[in-house]
């Protein structure tokens, strides 16, 4: 983004240049004021005073194309190209390059090439412009080659409730809630105004600064951001980077400018304790020597983009390990992952080893800065080669910022993507299969360190929490020994159950099981099963954070709807062991006693396949969807998703089957998933039941 943004600013006063001793219209010379301080609205506004220049003037009607383009009017500003390449048989050679880039863009790799190339005819040997031309064609061939990949994730935008016409960055998951996102923006409102380059107040020519946000996940989404503390954001930059001391340390950036400000870290105050100073970060990453992006992995590893001299060009990443006590010299992290070009925004896995970054080296990039991922390998002690996530994730422009939330299936990123409502928008995508590099580590590339303080004094509240302790599970006091029910005429009519309370107390007894919520919905009711999933789902949310407020903790509730056979609505719930040793527990594992039948007979077993059909966040009513085999709607309560998942099976090689059979009709992203007393098993943690469970060792590949 900002190389486009020097090379608009390059071809203004190559535009000076061209005109020679002709006088410049004083609103021509203010609409180019206002481009070059991306004042795009009020540049067009300008012009558009005066319907000469509109009509006529071929420099102006140039410059409200670029604006256009600048808005994401892409239709407009193509329009507006195309006449004057129509009308002039030598218009503004940069009508050429902005074609390029809106088919660019448009993904339309080939075009784009061809329309770069018309552009470099037009220039000099000696042009400063050739280069970046050349490497646009380059990331446009490396286009042609990735579009047809298939697709790893759906991406969204996070829509106009977070995003506008602003320019937003740096989405970073609450690690404590995984409904609470934190992101920065530059936008109308925030803290000291709009300022000029030199910071000073500018109301007309000026541009804000970046403050800090959060938005909450509400019934599937995602609300209206609100800023942080007025006393973390002030007039200067602020950017969130991360947190560390097992959450409860935020990281931030502050500066004038983003080459020279300082991180911080904040423990979260209330307000009444803050005060007007804040707590510099102890590592060696300085801010006022141009480091940026930083990345903190566990308080013993920093990741941060530098120019630090002797390195290979541009930004490259470097890291600092907290060792025997102190923090180690910043160190190159090598050739296979630095360019000549920028690498930035790190994001290293929970597994210690996979390592996301961007990068615009045009033998890797389609566009501006893209995504890229490389694996530690400890064998050779080196990584791997960097390889493109590819479409959708990246795009023709800026894609950076990427980082995986723990469920392992949804990821965040920024894009200047053209689609989206301004500079650039906060994406969320959602990966077709589970991610295992967010399995906790075996093997990291950084070796298992003490936590390291991050701020001196460490100002940070620990939550108390019991010993671990080792107790025989008891059954509930229950008129079923493991099961708590409860039977409503409809959703509508559905009120809290007065077990919960029970429930919750009986959770001590149960310190490492896991919690199912289930929602039985009749067979016949009006509308779509898909509709009514969601809406019974949403009941039971409302069920666990009930839950969650009297103790249990979210990691530990898992809620599934599924249909039954009966005319009323059943709410159940049972603990699901963790141990193998309770493998004889008699409970409802996916249906429930009173529906069981020969065609069902494998959801009540204690190892259960389904096959995973789609995610999503919001309600969907599709009927194809629906007529699919024991559809069940589910959702870890630490997750900000929802998975639809169809059959069930007692072993791997039937789900297989079906899950072919899903794929051949149009669910691509189709894969089998193992459930244990009724609660999904995740990948990373299968291994550890082979011995009970033999079966698993076809889920896992061995």
């Amino acid at each position: 983004m900002l190389f486009y943004k020097y090379v608009l600013i390059g071809f203004l006063v190559l535009f000076s240049l061209s005109l020679g001793a002709q006088s410049k219209s004083t609103l021509k010379e203010e609409a180019k004021a206002f481009i070059a301080t991306e004042h795009y609205e009020d540049a067009i506004q300008t012009l558009e005073r005066s319907r000469q220049l509109v009509r006529t003037d071929e420099e102006s009607q140039f410059l409200i194309a670029v604006c256009y383009y600048q808005l994401n009017r892409l239709e407009d500003a193509q329009a507006l190209l195309a006449s004057l390449t129509a009308a002039d048989k030598s218009p503004y050679p940069e009508c050429w390059l902005y074609l390029g880039k809106i088919l660019h863009a448009q993904q339309q790799f080939g075009e784009a090439a061809a329309h770069y190339k018309l552009y470099l005819r037009t220039l000099r040997p000696d042009n400063p412009n050739r280069p970046m031309i050349i490497e646009e064609i380059r990331r446009c061939d490396n286009g042609l080659r990735l579009q047809f990949h298939d697709a790893r994730a759906i991406v969204e935008n996070m829509g106009p409730q977070v995003n506008t016409s602003g320019d937003e960055f740096a989405p970073v998951l609450s690690p404590s809630r995984s409904t609470q996102l934190y992101f920065s923006a530059i936008r109308p409102g925030n803290s000291g105004g709009p300022r000029d380059k030199d910071t000073r107040p500018d109301e007309k020519f000026g541009r804000f600064l970046s403050d800090m946000f959060y938005t909450q996940l509400e019934g599937g989404q995602w609300q209206e951001a609100k800023a942080l503390h007025s006393l973390l954001n002030s007039p200067q930059h602020e950017h969130l980077v991360g947190f560390a001391g097992q959450g409860q340390v935020l990281l931030y950036y502050q500066g004038w400018n983003w080459e020279r400000g300082e991180f911080f870290a904040d423990t979260f105050q209330q307000s009444e304790q803050r005060t007007l100073t804040t707590t510099p970060l102890l590592a060696p990453v300085r801010g006022q020597n141009g480091e940026q992006q930083l990345f903190s992995y566990n308080d013993t590893l920093i990741i941060f983009a530098s120019r630090k001299p002797g390195g290979y060009g541009g930004l490259d990443l470097y890291k600092t390990s907290f060792r025997d006590g102190r923090w180690t010299a910043p160190v190159n992290m090598g050739p296979v992952i630095n360019s000549a070009f920028d690498e930035t925004t790190p994001f290293l896995a929970r597994d210690g080893k996979t390592l996301y970054y961007s990068t615009n080296d045009s033998k890797k990039s389609i566009g501006g800065l893209d995504v890229m991922r490389t694996v530690y390998l400890p064998e050779a002690a080196r990584w791997s080669p960097s390889i493109n996530m590819g479409l959708p994730i990246n795009s023709a422009d800026d894609d950076t910022h990427f980082r995986l939330a723990r469920d392992g299936f949804t990821g965040f990123l920024a894009s200047s993507r053209k689609d989206g409502l301004g500079q650039r928008d906060l994406y969320v995508a959602y990966f077709t299969k589970y991610r295992q590099e967010m399995e906790p580590p075996t093997i990291s590339f950084v070796a298992s360190q003490p936590a390291a303080p991050v701020a001196n004094p460490p100002v940070v509240s620990q939550p108390v929490s019991n010993p671990p302790v080792s107790v025989p599970v008891a059954p509930a006091p229950t008129n079923n020994a493991y099961v708590w029910q409860t039977t409503y005429s409809s959703l509508s009519t559905a009120a809290r159950p007065t077990w919960l309370m029970s429930l919750a107390e009986q959770a001590s007894q149960f310190p490492e099981d896991h919690l199912v919520l289930t929602c039985y919905v009749p067979q016949n009711h009006q509308g779509t099963l898909s509709g009514e999933l969601y809406s019974a789902l949403q009941l039971l949310t409302i069920y666990s954070r009930t839950l969650e407020s009297n103790g249990i903790k979210a990691e530990r509730i898992f809620i599934r709807a599924l249909a039954h056979g009966e005319q009323d609505y059943q709410v159940d719930a049972h603990f699901a062991p963790v141990t193998t040793s309770f493998s004889t527990r008699s409970v409802p594992v996916i249906g429930i006693e009173q529906a069981k039948s020969p065609a069902n007979n494998a959801l009540e077993e204690a190892l259960c396949y389904k096959v995973q059909v789609m995610s999503v966040q919001r309600s969907v009513s599709d009927a194809k969807l629906s007529q699919r085999p024991q559809l069940m709607l589910e959702q870890a309560s630490s997750s900000p998703y929802q998975r639809f998942t169809a059959g069930a099976f007692s072993n791997f090689a039937a789900a297989d089957s079906f899950r072919r059979e899903l794929i051949s009709t149009g669910y691509r992203g189709a894969y089998v998933v193992p459930y244990l007393y009724g609660r999904r098993l995740e990948k990373g943690e299968a291994a550890q039941y082979l011995s009970s469970f033999p079966d698993l060792r076809k889920f896992l590949g061995r």
